[in-house]
């Protein structure tokens, strides 16, 4: 898996340009980041393709702190290997120019960046309260996992509900226990209880491993609570 998390400072010039692919006119925007979390990374590239570019670039400015999901790739540039990541997702943090950026998205028409978007990121340690299932879901065929932690950091929250869905909830749940240390990105939303209580929870899109992971007594849980893989014989 060559998901990857960043966060950090855009410290070089912002590159945006439109790119002629397959008879296709593509938006494509780099950065250039130092990271400082959750190690030091100085000068990795990030580029961002299509809606993505546009939707970012008006905002951002040379001191942006960010923070990237995407994932790393290496490739030969000039007789060198570099690494650079595709960004998935970025999630504006600090230092943002809001008003050169909303002159700049209207001018060019780019899609607009919502204020009121719900996405979030948070680093943090799971609780002891990991609770797995499967469930029938309406819109879907057969069983669909159900995975929720509980997410505890010193610094600026405690206890926050943390719900991963379908294929991700396989994949990530075997190898959690209390205290692993993991990154979230995903969508934050308030609902109320049938008690009348509301709570704050998240519903994850990528599940980052940090520190704390058992690796070889989730390998072993996962063969034992998740269905068999299906074996591919080539002919």
């Amino acid at each position: 898996m060559n998901r990857v998390f960043l966060v950090g400072n855009i410290t070089g010039d912002i590159y945006f340009d439109h790119f002629l692919i397959k008879e296709k006119r593509r938006p494509f925007l780099r950065l250039i980041l130092m990271s400082n979390q959750p190690r030091l990374v100085k000068g990795l590239r990030i580029n961002l393709w299509d809606e993505k570019a546009e939707l970012y670039f008006p905002y951002l400015q040379r001191g942006s702190r960010i923070a990237v999901v995407g994932n790393i790739l290496s490739r030969e540039f000039k007789g060198s290997l570099i690494h650079e990541i595709e960004a998935l997702n970025l999630i504006l943090l600090r230092n943002i120019n809001w008003e050169h950026g909303e002159q700049e998205r209207a001018r060019h028409q780019f899609p607009r960046l919502s204020a009121s978007a719900n996405n979030v990121f948070i680093i943090g340690n799971v609780g002891e309260d990991i609770y797995f299932d499967w469930f029938k879901h309406a819109d879907r065929d057969g069983s669909f996992a159900f995975l929720r932690l509980i997410l505890n950091n010193e610094q600026y929250l405690d206890g926050l509900r943390v719900n991963v869905l379908g294929s991700l909830a396989e994949l990530v749940y075997p190898y959690l226990k209390k205290d692993s240390k993991i990154a979230i990105d995903g969508h934050i939303q308030t609902r109320d209880l049938e008690s009348g209580k509301k709570i704050v929870e998240v519903t994850a899109e990528h599940v980052t491993f940090l520190e704390g992971v058992d690796w070889s007594s989730g390998a072993a849980a996962q063969r034992k609570h998740l269905p068999e893989p299906v074996e591919v014989i080539e002919k």
